[in-house]
């Protein structure tokens, strides 16, 4: 008897709440961004911790190095799989989550430059303690996209059966939120953007797995394939680790 093809799948409950909640944030974000004056005071609310400069600080951390963080509690959950058998699930996931990256680098930077929203600190000169210029437009936030799009595969696809899995997958949505609000904090973006890039980075994961389910049938990736050919999507993630604080 031939060993079952690799394949990823996400609950019809979990499919429920990705689709409901990145029309409902689409929406939202869409909403403040027509509307204007949520957006702005709520990002001009901001502008004295951006006077505090461990506050200035600890945000430039997160902005810089926290989808590297979240990639490095992947690569650990990565190194599990091999001694623990209830981490074994994750071996499948990481080619969710690479896919899942570039589909919200592939969509949402076309996106960004095809809507055209100014930065903040172009629209709010005068108002705004803008830390730092940005060369692309505003709408959506680039860092949440890619922050949640790293994050939200293991979330939403990994099965919380033990209490380390539902840390960890706490620690994700911790750093990537962080990350988000880091943005905020900033003055890089408004509060409609990172909601934007929410609503992407949840549409990217049945987009990703969809992907990787194509790949492993085309490929004939049986469980036992899977423990050879991970290594080199492991080799990709911790690549990525390293080159994502330079961008």
């Amino acid at each position: 008897m031939n060993a079952p093809v690799t394949a990823v799948r996400l609950s019809a409950s979990t499919m429920r709440f990705v689709v409901i909640a990145s029309f409902s944030l689409a929406v939202l974000s869409l909403a403040l961004w027509m509307e204007r004056d949520f957006d702005r005071d709520f990002l001009l609310a901001h502008n004295r911790f951006r006077d505090d400069p461990a506050i200035v600080a600890l945000c430039r951390a997160l902005s810089r190095f926290g989808m590297s963080a979240i990639c490095v509690v992947l690569l650990a959950c990565f190194a599990a799989s091999f001694r623990f058998p209830a981490w074994s699930g994750v071996r499948a996931i990481l080619l969710v989550v690479l896919f899942s990256f570039g589909a919200a680098t592939l969509i949402g930077d076309p996106l960004k430059e095809i809507l055209g929203r100014p930065r903040p600190a172009e629209e709010l000169v005068g108002q705004l303690n803008a830390l730092g210029k940005h060369g692309s437009p505003s709408y959506p936030s680039g860092h949440a996209a890619k922050s949640l799009a790293f994050a939200l595969p293991f979330v939403l696809i990994f099965p919380a059966g033990i209490a380390q899995v539902r840390m960890v997958k706490f620690a994700l949505i911790l750093i990537a939120s962080l990350v988000c609000y880091s943005r905020i904090m900033l003055g890089a973006h408004y509060l409609s953007d990172v909601l934007a890039g929410a609503a992407l980075a949840l549409i990217c994961v049945p987009i990703a797995m969809t992907a990787a389910n194509a790949v492993y049938a085309r490929g004939k990736v049986t469980p036992e394939k899977l423990n050879t050919v991970v290594k080199r999507q492991a080799a990709v993630l911790f690549a990525l680790t390293l080159y994502l604080p330079f961008l």
